[in-house]
């Protein structure tokens, strides 16, 4: 083997440990720096709700209404949109089903409940029309589900005058201790606008 040869080879060598350690610290990133974490995922709220969860959820909401002599229709969303769970009360028409959609939605879009969005746009005209066309619904009965500050899913409830209790009492009896809900919105004639449902 000649001079030249050897020194070919060796710089190929060379070049193949370079090459072989490059690929090894790419493999041995970790994932944690490439993610949110802290303040960051606090406030993104990622986690998502399980079908067993949102099932537990949709019944504990149904006991409370058949207790309180009401018909609700409950819709649970992931975070990202997708139903997880629904449920119809008999009894239901179509805008209770639509609106208790619009109210889960609207939560996945605000990141709050639907009562203090509906707080927020009380005798205030000019917010309303701009939510308006973004699809946010602010009537109360959505609640985000809320798990160790994290946000895993959204419930909405229609079709009765206790949506927001139902899902309340449902969330907590499930899942645990959730964020207060928002006052009473302002009486209609003190500047409120009412509340449909």
């Amino acid at each position: 083997m000649t001079r030249q040869t050897r020194f070919v080879l060796t710089g190929l060598y060379l070049s193949a440990a370079v090459i072989a350690l490059t690929n090894r610290n790419a493999a041995a990133q970790n994932i944690d720096k490439f993610v949110i974490s802290g303040a960051a995922a606090k406030k993104a709220m990622t986690k998502e709700i399980s079908a067993d969860t949102a099932a537990k959820i949709t019944q504990a909401c149904l006991d409370y209404a058949k207790d309180h002599n009401i018909a609700v229709t409950v819709f649970i969303l992931n975070p990202t949109g997708q139903i997880v769970h629904a449920h119809r009360m008999d009894g239901q028409v179509p805008i209770n089903v639509e609106t208790a959609e619009l109210k889960a939605k609207s939560v996945l879009y605000t990141r709050d409940s639907t009562h203090a969005r509906a707080n927020m746009v009380s005798g205030n005209v000019a917010l309303q029309m701009r939510w308006a066309p973004l699809g946010v619904f602010p009537t109360s009965g959505g609640l985000p589900i809320m798990v160790d500050d994290q946000m895993i899913g959204a419930i909405g409830v229609g079709g009765s005058n206790a949506d927001e209790e139902c899902a309340y009492e449902a969330l907590t009896k499930v899942v645990g201790p959730q964020p207060p809900l928002a006052p009473a919105t302002p009486p209609a004639g003190r500047g409120g606008t009412g509340t449909a449902r």
